[in-house]
């Protein structure tokens, strides 16, 4: 059998669990001695992981199954996530000139901020319902 035909038998061979490996979910843990160790069996403290997927943080297939979040939604949350940040007492920086470096916000920055954060969380996150 020539070369060519023989990785081209081996590629068939393969292709059909090259197919069912992608999107699966492996678990991560520690074990006794403090090793990593990776599994598809879930086990107490495991973190999931997607493998063969662009997201591989991503929840296991399981849990992906909720409904996705509308635009609306989504906002919301992004507009509640950002105002928390801003009322809390850490650290925010951003890249004030886009020269690449994080400055820190300053005291009146901070206040701008987190007041069109709430702005936002008012208008994002009132009920559709009221306004009907």
């Amino acid at each position: 059998m020539s070369r060519h035909a023989l990785l081209l038998a081996l590629s068939a061979a393969l292709m059909p669990g090259l197919v069912s490996a992608e999107d699966t979910t492996v678990y991560k843990s520690k074990g006794k001695s403090g090793e990593t160790v990776y599994s598809q069996i879930e086990t107490e403290d495991a973190k999931a992981h997607r493998v063969g997927t662009s997201e591989p943080d991503a929840p296991p297939a399981a849990a992906a199954e909720a409904p996705a979040k509308s635009p609306a939604e989504q906002a919301c949350d992004r507009a509640k996530a950002n105002y928390e940040l801003l009322a809390s007492d850490k650290r925010v920086q951003f890249d004030r000139d886009g020269d690449g470096k994080p400055e820190e916000m300053s005291a009146e920055e901070r206040a701008s901020n987190r007041d069109m954060a709430k702005r936002q969380v008012d208008a994002y996150c009132t009920p559709a319902a009221e306004g009907q």
